[in-house]
Parts: structure tokens; sequence; C-alpha cells
């Protein structure tokens, strides 16, 4: 079930407050209509009724993909550090599985920070895909070219949908003001190898990427000592 509650929102351009429904999570299997207001930039979205001036409202939404048995937790971190939203995090993860009744399977839990995240793990999980592997093959891009792909400075999202039978499409977005530039392209063929190799013996990917949040720009930023 979709949950929504009211909230007193300041507009950012007038300072006018006003209540407004937001969604704390969505389930997208029975109400797939909230699935396209998200892709459409439209979910959590403010009208001011002062002056009008139409904003996005980023706060925490539980994305559920029943059909899927996917949780996508979207926990901006604009409020706190992320070191402090994982600790809550992984408390919420507890009371989750204490709460599930006994021979149920755990739905499988993923951590975002930012829309654009969420966006492309949803497309990935649909597309059948393994988001470790789709890290680790971004990881593997980055570390190869550090130069032209500092991960400080420059982000790889997978176009799923433009993607083809031979070829991923990867686009790079500038971190600091979200253009996006050029198009990488990397063999499907590779792609297939790293996910065998992956589910051969997933003990180096997992060690990589231990999740909840799955990210291979976090994990070179540690490694790095840079920060975003």
């Amino acid at each position: 079930m979709s949950l929504a509650k009211t909230y007193p929102i300041r507009c950012p351009k007038c300072d006018h407050t006003q209540n407004v429904k937001l969604y704390d999570s969505i389930n997208v299997a029975q109400e797939p209509t909230l699935k396209t207001e998200l892709l459409e930039n439209r979910l959590n979205r403010v009208q001011c009724e002062s002056c009008d001036t139409s904003f996005r409202v980023d706060k925490p939404v539980l994305y559920h993909d029943a059909d899927r048995n996917i949780l996508i937790h979207w926990m901006p971190d604009t409020a706190c550090s992320r070191e402090e939203i994982l600790d809550e995090f992984d408390d919420a993860m507890d009371e989750l599985r204490s709460a599930l009744p006994e021979n149920t399977e755990p739905p499988r839990v993923r951590l975002v920070f930012t829309r654009v995240e969420l966006i492309e793990l949803m497309f990935i999980i649909e597309a059948g895909m393994e988001e470790r592997v789709v890290e680790h093959i971004k990881y593997t891009i980055h570390t190869q070219n550090p130069a032209r792909l500092p991960p400080s400075k420059k982000r790889l999202l997978l176009n799923v949908q433009d993607s083809t039978a031979d070829e991923l499409l990867f686009a790079v977005q500038d971190i600091e003001t979200s253009e996006l530039g050029e198009i990488l392209r990397y063999p499907r063929e590779v792609y297939r190898g790293v996910q065998k190799m992956y589910r051969k013996n997933s003990d180096e990917f997992v060690e990589l990427f231990p999740g909840p949040y799955i990210n291979a720009r976090a994990v070179l930023i540690e490694d790095g000592g840079s920060a975003e």
C-alpha cells in the first residue's frame, strides 16, 4: 500500500507555507500511476498557492515493487550525513526482518541517495540485470580513466532503455551541474562474462559492494579519501 502524509511546506521562492500531501512510500505494483509520476518528475511536487512556483520536495520515500520483491529506500542526504543514514537504515532493516512472518522470503532491499540513482536502479532491476555487476563495470571504467572520469566530479549512469543487444550505453553526468555529457559504449558480451563470474562466485563483488548502498563512485571516493 502507498502511504502519504500532510506536511507543512515552505516555498523556496516566496517563503509561503502551505500544507501538502506528500508520499512516504509508493507501491508501484498496486498503483502504477505513481511510478509514472516518479519517472516524469511529478512525484511529491508542490505548486505554491501564493506565487505559483513549482518545486519538488526531496524527502525519504520507500519504493516498493512487490512483483519483483524489491524495496528501494530513497533517502536524500540533505539533512544528515550518509553515515547517520546508514546507521538508521540498518536499524530499520532489523525491525523489518523481525516483523516478517516465518517462512516469508524477505525482499531485496537497496538504498539510494538521489532520484537519478533510484530511477537507474529501477530500470536495471526491471531489465533483469545484476546491479553489482553494473557497478563493477562502472568501477572498472572509472579506474581505467581517472583523469577523464574522476569519480568526485563525474557519475556514470547506465541507460538501460537505449542500450542494445550488443552494447550497454553509459551516460556521463557532471556532478556539479547535473548535465549529461558524452555516451560511453560498453560491449554487452563483456557484461555477460562479468555476470558469469558473479554468479559463479559472488564473494568478491559482495566484498566490494556489501550493500545496501551499491555504488561504484562511493567506493572509489572512500578509497581515495575524496569528497563529493
